[in-house]
């Protein structure tokens, strides 16, 4: 996503112009890009002509990058996807001719080129877009998001089409940039504890976002409240109302009928109901007794509403752990559906930033568990039948042990999608947490036709999160029969490519296959190209581009999936692997270091330190690596022998020297190749598991192992 305080952070521009074709001057006129509304770039207030649709892209994209700048390769794989690498060089290079010539009568020296890559001067730039942005990192909404619905989803759209590459990479940003205006001004509205100019104008601008955000809608209701204009309010009401029953067959939460119930009580005449529940409440024009010259002076509310009182109580930032969901029956034929829908589940409640959620596995126990303040439990027990699954969900206070909500749920396939939404709205309107209608039907699965098929999905999930390698190819026949059954469902898709991209890492002794590497791109590409929004589907494309040396390529999608899902651990440590192993340090650490400062509420699993593991022996914290491996245990066969490295490099050698004994000992027990675990066969597999874009990272663990002790002799980089 775009990042306003980290704008600009690497190479050619930071103190100037590169060298290259073209070079600014001090004097050099200014380009402003507008991207909201039709895409247009001026000097001095003329527009700049004889630009080709592809080339205004090429332009529109590099202004929306977080630098402004943008590699060859990377604008390769987005502008020229379908065509083999010489033509789309050969064509990058015909756009950056047409582009300079274009600037040339305006006098605009701010684009820079050279041979790896292309920028535009961020001291000669003005993009609108930014100045939206920062403004609302400011808690100030900027004027053009108080003019115009859905601004956001304009962006790039008369030049999207362009390549189907852009395409699904413009979709991709345009949901990280709203959410990420949406959650800005969030935090300022919940800053406002009064009714304030200001307050106003923030929760309109989050409504042209998102129509369906409740607390802005409260927040307005409120405002025209305190200012008499009770039919204003119902109009807002009635809007909210009308569009969450057309749109998602649903009705505002109980928090915005308590509210609007508590409003029309307060009204000044009889026969006002009390219960926001017989709505859709007034038309716009009622009640028709309500009228300009009889409403209360601007500023002084209804008798018993108390505004500023209603402001004060904020939606808090809670913390929910969701609990095992346990079958009576051990040998249960359903227990993959069950748990499941509770990672589905949590798939949902990570997406949704006013909480924190917690994996919460340890066994159920009678007495109070200790944990923060906040924290809220939720429970699942249950039994299958021959058709379904009969669960009881319980929602407990982590402080007191108190149980604030129960309900008896009947679990099928049919029900799936619908049950899931429930329940999020269920469990938000017991904690007095908001959730947009619209952001839920963005996160949640669309249902999905072929039932069927998708019960065979959720039992190959419950396959690949298990790491076995003797089921790992059984995985692989379930995921293409449902792509068999159901060729759109996209997260079949995602799945196999990372079936792919990891068997080598799954089974240990495996060489890479390059048919299997440009298996997994191209299930990858198919994935985003169904749902550009899975953030699941984005990640595994960057992964797949990794895997298959494209490193360049894999940094396009694996900041999407980062700005697509930013909660959930998953796709943090994972996104945080992929940047280390393709030299983006900076990033990698940023992330890791994000959820170790919040491990309190989020603890790393096994698998997931495993993670943290690597990433911090590519980043160059040995120390760190040390410990992390420490966490992570034997699952994943690769940490010990990054451990026996990181301990080399910290001088343990003779530590050094017992791990890597380890690891040669966890390796040969899993060993899965026909050629028999030699030290050397160890080393090799070992030091070709990971797509490492820098030879002189991968030499650093080369180094640390040879240093423990492992014949490394014959062995480069890229040997695979």
């Amino acid at each position: 996503m775009i990042s306003v305080e980290n704008r600009g952070r690497h190479m050619g521009l930071r103190s100037g112009a590169p060298t290259g074709e073209s070079g600014g001057g001090a004097n050099s006129p200014t380009l402003h890009v507008r991207l909201l509304g039709k895409l247009s770039l001026l000097v001095n207030d003329n527009e700049i002509e004889l630009l080709s649709r592809k080339t205004k892209a090429l332009l529109g994209y590099l202004a929306l990058t977080e630098a402004q700048e943008e590699s060859r390769d990377r604008l390769i794989g987005l502008f020229w996807s379908e065509s083999s690498e010489e033509r789309a060089r050969a064509s990058l290079r015909q756009a950056l001719h047409e582009i300079r010539n274009a600037f040339l009568p305006s006098g605009f020296e701010g684009f820079h080129t050279d041979k790896l890559v292309v920028a535009l001067d961020r001291t000669q730039i003005r993009v609108d877009l930014i100045d939206v942005l920062k403004d609302a990192v400011n808690g100030s909404p900027n004027p053009v998001l108080l003019q115009q619905q859905d601004l956001i989803d304009h962006i790039l759209a008369e030049v999207e089409s362009s390549d189907p590459a852009l395409q699904t990479w413009v979709l991709a940003k345009r949901q990280t940039i709203r959410d990420q205006l949406i959650r800005h001004l969030e935090t300022a509205l919940r800053g406002q504890t009064k009714v304030t100019g200001i307050g106003r104008d923030i929760a309109v601008a989050i409504i042209n976002l998102d129509q369906t955000h409740e607390e802005a809608c409260r927040y307005l209701i409120r405002a025209h409240v305190a200012d008499g204009a009770i039919g204003s309010a119902l109009r807002v009401y009635k809007t909210l109302w009308d569009l969450l029953e057309a749109d998602y067959d649903v009705e505002p939460t109980q928090q915005t009928q308590d509210l609007i119930a508590e409003v029309k009580a307060a009204l000044p005449f009889s026969g006002a109901s009390s219960n926001a529940a017989d709505a859709p409440i007034p038309q716009p024009e009622a009640p028709a007794d309500i009228k300009p010259a009889t409403e209360p002076p601007r500023s002084a509310s209804p008798a018993g509403l108390d505004v500023d009182q209603l402001l004060a109580a904020r939606e808090p930032r809670l913390i929910l752990s969701v609990g095992p969901f346990v079958l009576s029956s051990h040998d249960s034929k359903r227990d993959y559906m069950a748990q499941g829908f509770r990672r589905e589940l949590i798939a949902c409640f990570v997406r949704f930033r006013e909480w924190h959620i917690r994996d919460w596995t340890s066994p159920p126990t009678d007495h109070v568990p200790e944990g923060p303040k906040d924290e809220f439990i939720l429970d699942a027990g249950g039994f299958e039948t021959r058709k379904a699954l009969h669960l009881v969900l319980t929602l407990r206070d982590g402080t007191t042990g108190t149980y604030l909500w129960s309900e008896s749920l009947t679990l099928t396939l049919e029900n799936w999608h619908q049950a899931q939404q429930n329940l999020v709205r269920r469990i938000a309107s017991a904690l007095n947490v908001h959730v947009s209608a619209e952001r839920m039907n963005r996160i949640t699965t669309r249902q999905v036709q072929d039932l069927k098929a998708y019960d065979i999905w959720l039992f190959g999930q419950a396959t690949l999160l298990g790491f076995d390698p003797q089921r790992w190819d059984n995985a692989a026949d379930l995921f293409r029969q449902v792509v068999r059954q159901m060729p759109d469902f996209a997260p079949a898709h995602s799945s196999l490519a990372q079936l792919n991209n990891s068997y080598h890492i799954v089974k240990p002794g495996t060489a890479r296959d390059a048919k299997r590497t440009m298996q997994a791109l191209a299930y990858a590409q198919e994935a985003v190209r169904l749902d550009p929004l899975d953030s699941r589907s984005q990640l595994c494309l960057g992964w797949s581009h990794a895997m298959a040396k494209h490193y360049e390529q894999a940094m396009i999608y694996i900041p999407l999936a980062h700005g697509l899902n930013d909660n959930d651990p998953w796709t943090l440590v994972s996104a945080a692997n992929c940047y280390a192993f393709c030299g983006r340090d900076k990033e990698a650490a940023e992330i890791v270091e994000s959820m170790l400062q919040r491990k309190a509420t989020v603890a790393p699993t096994a698998l997931q330190w495993a993670y943290h593991t690597a990433v911090r022996f590519m980043i160059g914290d040995y120390e760190s690596c040390v410990a992390a491996a420490d966490f992570a245990g034997d699952l994943n066969a690769n940490v010990p022998g990054l451990k026996a490295a990181a301990l080399y490099h910290l001088g343990r050698e003779q530590e050094a020297a017992a791990e890597l004994n380890r690891f040669f000992s966890i390796v040969q027990s899993r060993w899965s190749a026909e050629q028999p675990a030699t030290p050397a066969a160890m080393t090799r597999w070992f030091l070709h598991l990971f797509p490492i874009a820098k030879p002189e990272s991968w030499a650093r663990l080369r180094d640390g192992i040879e240093g423990a002790g492992a014949p490394t002799e014959g062995l480069f980089h890229h040997q695979w």
